[in-house]
Order: C-alpha cells, then structure tokens, then sequence
C-alpha cells in the first residue's frame, strides 16, 4: 500500500507523555471554580477534573449551580494554557524519532488528530517547528468533548481538510485504531517499549518506532 497522506496522534507518539497530567487538569478545574465565585474547600469534583463523559460534566455543573457550556471553555482553556507553559519549561518533549518527520514531509502530507485540546496541539506543533500540513485537537466544547476518539469525527475532519487520498494514521492506543477503522483509513498502532496495548481492534502495522513509517509509505 502506498500512502499518501500520513495522520499523527500526538500523545505518546509525536510528545512524550501518554497524555495530559491530571493535575493540569485539577489546577485547572480549581482556577474555574474560583473565577466562577465558588466556595469550594478541598479538591475540585471529578467530574470538572476528569469525568468520563458530557453527562457527568453536565450533571457537577448542576450541583454547583454552574453554566455548564461556559465553565467547561474555561477549564479547557485554563488547562491549555498550564500544559503549554509546562512544555515550554520542558516538562514534556518529542521523541527522538520524530525526526523522520522531516524526511516523510518531503513526499506526504502530515498532520495531526489528537484528543488533546486543540490549543496545546497547535502550540506543541509549532514550538518544536513540526513539518505539518494542519493539525486537529478537540475544541474547548463539551460536543467536541463527547466526540473523542475512538468518534471517527476528527480523523474524518482532518481528511476532509486534506483532501486526503490513502491515508494512513499513526496512533498508540486501541482507541486510535477503532477511530482509523470507522474512518475508513488504514493504521499503525506504534508500541516502542513492545508492549502491545490490549484491545480488540487490529491495525493494518505494528511499528516499534516512527523511524519504521519510509518503508511503509
């Protein structure tokens, strides 16, 4: 198979870190719940922290007597701009073969889908100067939220965006691998230490490292 549009996910595959750090995401959840004037004493509530989904989101909110629409935007936002002064500071930083990025921009479009939010992938991209063609992170709204991956809706924006032929996407969780499946794409599920992660979909490769994609492609 030649391809020729290459999709990234970003966590654990491009950025070291398996994904945001919780405490991000409990500052965060703290800084929403004073500047929305709540008077809460010990840790912020899980579901401003990190529920499982909108329901939850919506149903804290509730309890709180918060507009959930709006305290959500600014816990996203809040948690954006504390992991991004985190990754400046170096907390997180690329793989080592993330350089071959720059040899597969020669001939491919990049790009990258990721669960993250979309103001730390745009910020991480063009801190460290990726070759990219575009790059899709979820959107500070509880839809986008509920629209995660394995929801095929980023990778099926970002193709539309492309204007992608084969594509393929490159992710490290099973979930990457069903959302490339009910995108209709091909995948590679990349496990450098070899530690397959379980689940039950199956991807087109198995990568130990990003340096095995030229052969691929």
């Amino acid at each position: 198979m030649t391809y020729e549009t290459i999709l990234f996910d970003m966590d654990g595959v491009l950025l070291t870190g398996y994904h945001t750090d919780r405490e991000v995401y409990r500052q965060a959840a703290a800084a929403t719940l004073a500047d929305f004037g709540i008077d809460y004493e010990g840790e912020p509530p899980p579901g401003l922290v990190d529920p499982d989904d909108i329901s939850e989101v919506r149903t804290t909110c509730d309890d709180l007597s918060l507009p959930a629409t709006s305290a959500w935007a600014y816990r996203e936002r809040a948690a954006t701009t504390i992991e991004n002064e985190r990754i400046a500071a170096g907390d997180r930083v690329p793989f080592d073969d993330t350089a071959v990025l720059a040899d597969l921009a020669d001939d491919h479009p990049l790009a990258i889908v990721s669960n993250n939010r979309q103001g730390t992938v745009r910020f991480t991209a063009e801190y460290f100067d990726w070759p990219l063609n575009a790059v899709r992170g979820r959107y500070p709204t509880l839809t986008e939220f509920g629209k995660r991956k394995p929801d095929a809706h980023l990778l099926r924006w970002m193709l539309d965006r492309l204007d992608a032929g084969e594509a393929l996407f490159v992710g490290d969780r099973r979930t990457d691998i069903a959302a490339a499946d009910r995108a209709g794409i091909d995948s590679a599920l990349l496990a450098r230490d070899g530690n397959v992660p379980d689940g039950e979909s199956e991807p087109t490769h198995h990568i130990e490292s990003l340096d095995a994609l030229p052969n691929l492609v």
